[in-house]
C-alpha cells in the first residue's frame, strides 16, 4: 500500500443519521478518481461522535463498497478492550488494515502506550497502522514507534499527522531504516511531497476528499521523476491546506469545500462540532477558486 489514501468524511442527514446514499456516491467517486486507499471511521469522519454500532455498520458498508483500493478501518478508542473489539471486527469483515490513534483524554507515558498497542497486536492478526496525532491524542515518540515495529510484525506502519519534518525524517530513518516493509504516511496534505522525498510511502490526507486529482497528479509525477511538475502540485497542495486555518475544524473545512465543489454530502457535523457560516464558506470558496480554478 502506497500513494494517496483518503480519510473519508461521514455523510449525515439534517437530523444526524448516516446518509448512506451519499457515502456510496463518494466512495464510487474516489475509486473512479483512482486513489490507492480509502479509510473509513477516520478523524475526518468524526469517529468520536459515532456509536460502536455505527462504526461497525460503516466498516461493513465500506468493505462492501471499496473494491478497487486498499481498505482501511479506524478502530481507535480510549478503551483498550473496545479497540480490540473493533479491530477484530475489521479483521473479520476483511479490511486490509486498521488505523489506530492512541488513547485520548488520559495522559499516558510510553510504557502505557506500548502496553495498549501490545494487547491489540497480540489479540489480532490484521496489519495495524499507528496514528500519531499529538494535537488530539497522546503523542507517539519515535522510540516508541521503533519499539513497537521491532516487537510486532503486524504493526505495519504509521500515519504521521504532525507538523514536523524532523519527526517524519526520524521515523523514516530510524524505523523504516531498520524495517523496510514499515510504511510511513503523512496525515497533512502540505507534507506529502517532502514525505515522499525522505523515503516515505504516501499520505492519508483529508483534502483528497474533494481534490484527489491534485494529490494523485503529484504522486504520479513524483513516481515518474517529473520533479518540476511534482513541485508545482506540491505548491498547490500547500496553499490548499490553508483551508484548515480558515475553518474551526477539519470536518467543517472539508464538508464546506465539498459543498462548494458540488458533492451531494450535506454540510452537517454531529455535535459537539459545528459547521462554520457563510463568511467562512466564502473564504474557502475563494481559496478553491485560486488553487483549483472556477467550476472545477
Amino acid at each position: 500500500m502506497r500513494g494517496v489514501i483518503v480519510p473519508l468524511v461521514t455523510p449525515f442527514n439534517e437530523h444526524y443519521s448516516i446518509d448512506v446514499p451519499a457515502l456510496e456516491e463518494h466512495i464510487e467517486f474516489l475509486q473512479k478518481a483512482g486513489v490507492q486507499g480509502i479509510f473509513i471511521n477516520a478523524t475526518t469522519g468524526e469517529f468520536t461522535s459515532l456509536s460502536l454500532e455505527e462504526r461497525k455498520f460503516l466498516a461493513e458498508k465500506g468493505r462492501e463498497l471499496v473494491t478497487s483500493a486498499f481498505y482501511l478501518v479506524g478502530t481507535a478508542s480510549s478503551d483498550t478492550f473496545e479497540v480490540i473489539e473493533l479491530t477484530k471486527h475489521a479483521q473479520d469483515i476483511g479490511a486490509d488494515y486498521v488505523v489506530i490513534a492512541p488513547p485520548y483524554y488520559c495522559p499516558l507515558n510510553d510504557d502505557a502506550l506500548f502496553r495498549h498497542y501490545s494487547m491489540i497486536a497480540e489479540k489480532t492478526d490484521i496489519p495495524i497502522i499507528l496514528y500519531n496525532i499529538p494535537s488530539c491524542a497522546n503523542p507517539l515518540s519515535v522510540s516508541l514507534i521503533k519499539r513497537l515495529a521491532a516487537e510486532y510484525s503486524n504493526i505495519a506502519g504509521v500515519k504521521e499527522t504532525i507538523d514536523s519534518v524532523n519527526h517524519i525524517r526520524d521515523v523514516i530513518l530510524d524505523v523504516k531504516g531498520e524495517r523496510m516493509d514499515f510504511k510511513v504516511f503523512t496525515g497533512l496534505d502540505q507534507h506529502f511531497l517532502n514525505t515522499l522525498i525522505l523515503g516515505g510511502d504516501g499520505g492519508i490526507m483529508a483534502c483528497a476528499n474533494f481534490a484527489p486529482e491534485v494529490h494523485l497528479a503529484l504522486y504520479k509525477a513524483f513516481q515518474e521523476r517529473r520533479f518540476e511538475e511534482a513541485f508545482e502540485h506540491a505548491r498547490r497542495l500547500a496553499k490548499l491546506s490553508k483551508v484548515y486555518d480558515i475553518a474551526s475544524s477539519f470536518g467543517s473545512a472539508i464538508k464546506l469545500a465539498m459543498e462548494i465543489r458540488g458533492f451531494s454530502i450535506k454540510p452537517v457535523l454531529r455535535p459537539p462540532y459545528i459547521m462554520d457560516g457563510e463568511e467562512t464558506k466564502e473564504k474557502i470558496k475563494k481559496l478553491l477558486e485560486e488553487v483549483l480554478g472556477l467550476n472545477q
